[in-house]
């Protein structure tokens, strides 16, 4: 067993004597992504109490089934996508630090305003990183947009505190029955906008296209498994454990969640460049995931959440490399790019397989079971716009793979991948991992069932 403070001060001390040591800077990175990694899965159901107050006056860390489980989906996704695009760190091993520190944070806390500290050190952390490529109106989007995001979340707080008197998380389900239902509606409203800018909801995500658009392998996969993973899984929470909703305002926000992912899916069947493309693909994965996390479906979600990472961290890093490798991701101009790079090309594919939801694959799993599950429910009109929406992406992706694996005009595209063999690598170990458990789904099933056994969120 281990602390889960350590998943949280072990990155911040790092981060700090990258400062002091830079030159120490990658191997310090190296040695905390080691231990949060390993820590995640040492992780036990345990309550921390920081300062010697007890909750509700004190704050405290949770780690409970849920946030056991994110911690180590988002612990393994970081440290895939920082091994395998390492020569990208360069000078960014102390923000990348913080990232994680907070990234982890998110999941531990059960205290609403340190769950604004978090989500603003992670917010600051991803402005950063969004900087690598140079692209800066996409920070600039994203700051704007951030700012706009945090200030509605603690404007929501601020109102729920003076009603209630109580940021614990556990302690503010038990006094949500006692808000008047206006200044509830109210406050909830400007939480669910503040997050629905990192969960990348419509219309609060505008940010999105180009900061993902403009990625390279490294921040690639971090934004789009390691921070999409956090985020989706804190709205989780938020919206299941800690606040139960109306029926009209249930409605309101599954609607705002089904019409992104059914515009995200036809903005993505518009784009002619990789990354784009996998941008608005992230946004209708968002979507779909919060449409099941606001049906009651967690389990489901969450294996939607890791399906979903698993295969952006490989197509990310993936495409954000094969810009670096050739200065672009435009598919006309990567036209049997996989003939020549097969390993690449195969793991990329697997994942886009996994995620279109195709037969014999992991998403094909997951997605008949949200199917079914929410026409048990008796809603046939979301199972129908998924379908759609499958659809859709399915055509998309289908083409952009046979782009890349086909030459055209019988010529193989002449721009050079040499640098490649570490993303084949992660791409053939993410792929084959996902293979399995497309043969297995128990494996991922079963551990399902025991994560969610005991879901408390510190309540």
């Amino acid at each position: 067993m281990i602390n889960p403070v350590l998943l949280i001060a072990i990155p911040l001390l790092f981060a700090f004597l990258s400062v002091m040591f830079k030159k120490a800077d990658k191997g310090l990175l190296t040695i905390a992504i080691f231990f949060n990694l390993i820590g995640a899965f040492l992780l036990k159901e345990t309550e921390v109490i920081i300062g010697g107050w007890k909750p509700p006056f004190g704050i405290n860390l949770v780690a409970d089934q849920y946030s056991i489980f994110g911690l180590i989906v988002l612990n393994i996704v970081f440290a895939l996508t920082v091994f395998a695009s390492f020569s990208s760190v360069k000078k960014y091993s102390t923000v990348l630090l913080v990232s994680l520190a907070s990234l982890n944070g998110l999941l531990l806390t059960g205290d609403l305003f340190n769950l604004f500290v978090f989500l603003e050190i992670a917010s600051i952390s991803g402005y950063i990183l969004s900087t690598m490529t140079k692209k800066y109106k996409g920070t600039f989007n994203y700051i704007v947009l951030g700012a706009l995001g945090s200030n509605l979340y603690l404007l929501g707080l601020i109102i729920l505190y003076a009603t209630v008197g109580t940021l614990n998380m556990a302690d503010m389900a038990t006094k949500v029955p006692m808000i008047n239902n206006n200044v509830l509606l109210l406050a909830l409203t400007f939480i669910f906008a503040g997050f629905a800018v990192e969960a990348k909801l419509i219309p609060f995500n505008g940010w999105v296209k180009n900061v993902y658009g403009n990625v390279n392998d490294l921040s690639g996969g971090i934004f789009s498994s390691a921070y999409s993973t956090a985020f989706i899984l804190v709205f989780g929470r938020i919206f299941t454990e800690v606040f139960q909703l109306s029926e009209t305002l249930k409605v309101v926000f599954l609607t705002i969640s089904v019409l992104t992912f059914i515009f995200a899916e036809a903005a993505a069947f518009e784009q002619k460049n990789i990354r784009k493309i996998l941008a608005y693909s992230s946004v209708a994965q968002a979507g779909l995931a919060a449409t099941l996390l606001l049906f009651g479906f967690k389990e489901i979600a969450m294996m939607q959440i890791l399906n979903n990472s698993l295969a952006k961290v490989v197509m990310f890093t993936i495409a954000g490399g094969i810009y670096l490798a050739t200065g672009t991701d435009n598919l006309d101009k990567l036209n049997g790019l996989f003939k020549k790079q097969f390993l690449l090309g195969l793991g990329f594919t697997i994942s886009a397989m996994s995620l279109i939801g195709l037969p014999i694959f992991y998403g094909f799993y997951v997605k008949i079971l949200s199917l079914t599950s929410i026409m048990k429910s008796g809603n046939y009109i979301v199972p129908i716009l998924i379908l759609l929406a499958a659809l859709i992406e399915g055509v998309y992706y289908i083409r952009m793979l046979v782009k890349l694996w086909n030459p055209k005009d019988g010529e193989v595209t002449g721009l050079k991948v040499e640098k490649c063999i570490k993303y084949a690598l992660l791409g053939v170990i993410v792929g084959a991992f996902i293979i399995y458990i497309s043969i297995n789904p128990q494996f991922v099933t079963e551990g399902m069932i025991n994560y969610l056994s005991k879901i408390a969120g510190g309540m």
